[in-house]
């Protein structure tokens, strides 16, 4: 029988690495496939952290000082034969499933759980994947970072790209914490994304002030972290001014998620600056910060000098129709920008009509969110007017904003002459059946719209 060459096993096997049992079935036919086999199985193992036999395989792979951070709370390791592969070096990805499987491990142990036995378990195996784990990428970590080992071992790790932590809610560890991570930024040279947001009712980093200011000295220094995502914290005033102090100097990240910070207008106007004053950045967030009427205008001013922005969220931070006049005249200026969400303002009919001029000037702008801004028949007549001459966006998005009749059959008529809108939003405004079969019977014209939002008008059929 003629033996096929491992690079075709490889690509074989690697298009089967989702479908595990066969994929294990395969590897049990002979040593060769094995070989080729375990490294694939290994390298997704996250998705079965929460396997308590995989645990107790992970455990087997501890050194004596990693079995020594067990010692006080008498676990004992049963002695086993070496495994035959090196499993925990195929792993590329540790999840938060880890600490479910510690967690089932212990219950199943009989171990009466404890917060500081489960740190120990988790600072163990953690370590250990540190020390062993060749293709590690991507790992989640919570207030055991504090750990002189775990932090230690971070500092000098050059595999991992990617690092999410999230802290206990009643940790008295935070600050410590933040301080291991700002570290990390100024010692290690691979990482390149940062995930510090809370999304859950249970965990919150609440990340304030001064630690807020600790990440920002760490980033005035790093030059390789990409992607920083800090976003429902607690920063206020004095964090987000200082880490907006560190934009102006910081010449590598090119994503910054600062939402839901209470941030307010002193810093918008200072993130405005730096902005203006930035060159790398191609994505901010800064929705739901208060930041007032006053970041709209200096605003506009850094997007006219700016030439490498291509996101901008600003949702929910109470601008105004001069605020909306001001970006709209930014637009007209502004080359780079490709998406812009402004949803949840006051931008009103004066507003909306100035930022709809400026899309038959924009040549760039992709995606445009103005939900939710009140622009009324105005601005809705100028929207009507805008998708008959702009070439460019793709997606526009203006529900929740009181349309009427009137501007929705133009709205019908200006789709049947666009040739590039591929989304529209129209949804919760006030229009009813007449107007709902014009723009139905538009979508069935226009042959670049894949998606037409209409639910939750006043649609009488």
């Amino acid at each position: 029988m003629k033996v096929l060459p491992n690079e075709c096993y490889h690509i074989i096997f690697n298009d089967l690495q989702y479908n595990y049992k066969d994929l294990f079935s395969c590897a049990l036919v002979n040593r060769q496939w094995c070989r080729i086999i375990i490294p694939i199985l290994w390298g997704e193992s996250e998705h079965y952290f929460q396997d308590k036999i995989l645990i107790k395989i992970l455990l087997l792979t501890l050194n004596s000082e990693e079995r020594a951070l067990l010692t006080s709370f008498k676990i004992t390791l049963q002695s086993h034969p070496k495994p035959l592969f090196e499993y925990t070096s195929y792993i590329k990805s540790v999840n938060n499933y880890l600490y479910d499987g510690i967690r089932n491990w212990l219950h199943d142990e009989k171990y009466k759980i404890t917060c500081e036995l489960e740190n120990a378990v988790k600072s163990s195996l953690i370590a250990m994947l540190l020390r062993t784990s060749k293709n590690l990428k991507y790992i989640y970590l919570d207030e055991i970072i504090c750990n002189p080992i775990i932090s230690e071992k971070l500092y000098e790790n050059t595999t991992i790209t990617s690092m999410r932590f999230l802290c206990n809610l009643n940790s008295n560890l935070k600050s410590k914490a933040i301080t291991e991570i700002a570290k990390i930024l100024y010692k290690n040279s691979t990482l390149i994304s940062l995930d510090l947001s809370e999304r859950s009712w249970s965990y919150n980093n609440n990340i304030g002030s001064e630690e807020g200011k600790a990440l920002a000295g760490a980033l005035r220094k790093n030059t390789t972290l990409n992607s920083l995502n800090i976003s429902r914290n607690k920063l206020g005033p004095e964090g987000g001014k200082a880490l907006a102090d560190a934009l102006c100097k910081n010449t590598a990240l090119t994503s910054l998620n600062l939402r839901l910070n209470d941030l307010g207008s002193n810093v918008g106007k200072a993130l405005a600056g730096a902005i203006g004053k930035n060159n790398s950045l191609t994505s901010l967030d800064i929705s739901f910060n208060y930041l007032g009427s006053e970041i709209g205008k200096t605003l506009a001013v850094a997007l006219c000098k700016n030439s490498a922005l291509t996101s901008l969220y600003l949702r929910d931070n109470d601008l105004g129709p001069e605020e909306g006049k001001a970006l709209a005249n930014a637009l007209c200026k502004n080359t780079t920008l490709l998406s812009l969400d402004i949803s949840i303002n006051n931008l009103g009919a004066e507003g909306g009509k100035a930022l709809a001029d400026a899309l038959c000037k924009n040549t760039t702008l992709t995606s445009l969110d103005i939900s939710e801004n009140n622009i009324r028949s105005k601005g809705g007549k100028a929207f009507a007017n805008a998708i008959c001459k702009n070439t460019m966006l793709a997606s526009l998005n203006i529900s929740r904003n009181n349309l009427g009749s009137e501007e929705v059959k133009e709205l019908a008529d200006a789709l049947c002459r666009n040739t590039t809108l591929t989304s529209l939003n129209i949804s919760h405004n006030n229009f009813g059946s007449e107007e709902r079969k014009a723009l139905v019977n538009a979508f069935c014209k226009n042959n670049a719209l894949k998606h037409l939002d209409l639910h939750s008008n006043l649609i009488l059929i």
